[in-house]
């Protein structure tokens, strides 16, 4: 099943949505993701288990 991320569960205010068919696809997305729009060309340790915590199944439309 594929997964979602939404950015506002880490970053308030973000409305971004990065889906993926794998965790891998959907955190290097994320990756560069808050390179580009949040201006971090760093991830510390604990965002990126943040990032991990965060990502979820997509749920299918019903």
């Amino acid at each position: 099943m594929a997964k979602v991320l939404r950015c506002g569960d880490i970053m308030p205010g973000c409305d971004t949505v990065i889906e993926g068919k794998t965790e891998d696809e959907v955190f290097a997305k994320a990756e560069q993701h808050v390179h580009k729009e949040h201006n971090m060309h760093f991830i510390l340790p604990s965002m990126m288990n943040e990032i991990e915590a965060a990502i979820k199944e997509k749920q299918p439309k019903t």
